[in-house]
């Protein structure tokens, strides 16, 4: 199996290395492509306005100066001279769940392989101070690509993974779960400077999270690992009908 890793955490990633140590148990090639630095929240973000440079780190491991979005797309237009059979984004420092999916860099990855007919998932440890236990997600990551790379996977559907920040033998097993809501309180903050010009500050003082049994919120704060399948196909299918409705109004 041919696999590539990339993320939103960059080559500094602290992530990185627990991942590629597990997965190269099983790939018979494994390459990494990541952005040069951090690139958290900048979605499914793709380069187009100036050149991307690339730059070899090691064997099998490069870097870009673009996002990682940028990383899946140009492997598979053929920047690495090789197709891979699945694409695994993180691991992620921090929880990616909820609606927080949207802004990811780490899904965007996946949701691109996803676009590319690769199977895939975005992984994330819900850990982002103190002991991080990165090697408990290469543990579930390891296990996941075994299972999913041998299973029949429905076209566009791809993976959301988060992991409890718990040593392996601590977390209690895997949930399939939907994604949950959150509503965040931020504030705008507005400054000047020198020059009497403004600026502005995004700063978040908390967030509320809906703690619904059987959300990835709900089974990761409950020490499981959330599995969600998601689809590339947004399309709001229970209310078409009632849009034709509204539609066709006098």
């Amino acid at each position: 199996m041919k696999l590539l890793i990339t993320n939103d955490d960059g080559i500094q990633g602290e992530g990185l290395t627990p991942l590629v140590k597990r997965l190269k148990r099983i790939s018979k090639k494994l390459t990494v492509l990541v952005p040069d630095r951090e690139r958290s929240a900048i979605s499914q973000a793709i380069t187009l306005d100036k050149p991307i440079r690339m730059e070899k780190i090691k064997k099998d491991v490069y870097t870009i100066d673009g996002t990682p979005t940028d990383c899946v797309y140009m492997t598979m237009l053929g920047a690495l001279d090789f197709k891979p059979d699945f694409i695994v984004s993180g691991i992620n420092r921090g929880q990616n769940l909820g609606e927080d999916i949207i802004y990811s860099g780490t899904v965007a990855a996946s949701i691109e392989a996803c676009i590319g007919r690769i199977k895939t998932f975005a992984i994330s440890i819900a850990g982002m101070e103190g002991n991080i236990y990165y090697d408990s997600a290469a543990r579930i990551a390891f296990d996941l690509v075994k299972k999913l790379s041998g299973s029949d996977i429905p076209k566009g559907i791809y993976f959301n993974i988060n992991v409890p920040n718990l040593p392996f033998n601590k977390i209690k097993g895997i949930k399939i779960t939907r994604l949950s809501s959150r509503r965040y309180f931020d504030k705008l903050i507005k400054k000047k400077d020198p020059f009497d010009n403004s600026y502005f500050w995004l700063k978040s003082d908390k967030v509320q999270w809906k703690a619904e049994k059987g959300t990835d919120y709900y089974e990761v704060k409950r020490g499981y690992v959330s599995i969600t399948p998601l689809h590339l196909d947004h399309t709001a299918y229970h209310f078409t009908e009632e849009l034709k409705k509204i539609m066709n109004k006098r």
